[in-house]
């Protein structure tokens, strides 16, 4: 038979190779390394894995910064902390930053205010009258009036908010001692627009999230430790300082600012970035008075609405009759 028709009649060859299995010590002794230490990873409580109670108490305890930071990490976190922002900053401020919060109050928004007053609030000769209080400060963006009261103390509330993110702002120019930009009278340089409308948003946010309100707080407690040591390196500041220790400023509280001290800086609006050279602790809404500070002393919505609506401010203390 020819041998070509031969080979048809073969069966196909069938591969029955395998790994051969190694019994080695070495081996052995390899494979239980990686049994041990799958053991302890498997262990490790992952962040991922940790129930969504247990991952908002956690964050309770957190700066609002690292709050901020945690929810960039992944899409759940992100829905997490979007979701239970109110919670988590109000936390944060009744632990961190109580004596900020009395100090640096909220103005209203004007939703929070009775439609039915909201009209009295637009009344041209009244927006005339305030006019002074509402004066474009270089470094502080007016409040819209469509957006918040423009009572006397929301006005104010909202300038110290802004003036806040601004003295954070320049905080390197003032350790370095590097000068800050003057900006000649009647100008305003595109820079420094861009910079107040920022800090505008932010404080915007702060009045619809408590966690960003607690994150202004706390670059304000930032730049208020940094005032402090800068100020009591100054030679030439004679004034009394305001007393803190490392720990003090460790602990990311703002519980030592209770302590007695002066009280200058507290008192005057930086109206101007040239007050930022000196300024070591602004704490507006507050004075010190028979061995105790006093809070609230400036800014009293319930009251200038009051006077806002019967067509008395402040400034004008004349009450119309009729």
């Amino acid at each position: 038979m020819p041998r070509h028709i031969e080979s048809d009649h073969e069966e196909p060859l069938e591969d029955k190779t395998a790994a051969l299995a190694l019994h080695s010590k070495r081996t052995e002794r390899q494979q239980k390394q990686k049994t041990k230490r799958d053991r302890k990873r498997d262990a490790i409580m992952n962040l991922t894995k940790l129930p969504t109670e247990l991952l908002i108490e956690s964050l309770t305890y957190l700066k609002p910064s690292d709050v901020i930071s945690f929810s960039r990490v992944n899409r759940r976190f992100r829905n997490l902390v979007d979701t239970h922002a109110n919670v988590v900053g109000n936390s944060i401020l009744h632990q961190r930053y109580t004596l900020f919060a009395q100090c640096f109050v909220l103005p209203k928004l004007l939703t929070d205010i009775d439609s039915s007053s909201r009209p009295l609030l637009f009344d041209e000769k009244r927006q005339e009258m305030i006019a002074i209080h509402r004066k474009p400060y270089q470094h502080v963006q007016p409040p819209d009036r469509f957006f918040v009261c423009t009572c006397l103390s929301c006005i104010l509330a909202w300038n110290n908010l802004c003036v806040m993110l601004d003295f954070a702002h320049w905080q390197e120019n003032l350790d370095t001692g590097e000068p800050l930009p003057i900006i000649k009278r009647g100008t305003s340089p595109e820079w420094n627009q861009e910079l107040v409308r920022r800090n505008a948003h932010f404080v915007r946010l702060a009045l619809q999230c408590p966690l960003w309100y607690a994150r202004i707080l706390e670059v304000h407690l930032n730049s208020t430790i940094r005032g402090i040591r800068r100020q009591s390196k100054n030679k030439g500041n004679k004034r009394k300082h305001v007393e803190m220790t490392d720990e003090d400023a460790a602990l990311g509280t703002d519980a030592f600012l209770s302590k007695p001290g002066a009280d200058r800086d507290g008192l005057e609006f930086p109206y101007h970035r040239d007050i930022y050279y000196l300024l070591e602790a602004y704490l507006p809404n507050r004075y010190w008075k028979e061995g105790r500070w006093i809070y609230g002393t400036t800014i009293d919505h319930e009251r200038d609405l009051a006077y806002a609506l019967r067509g008395i401010t402040p400034s004008n203390p004349v009450a119309t009759t009729g």
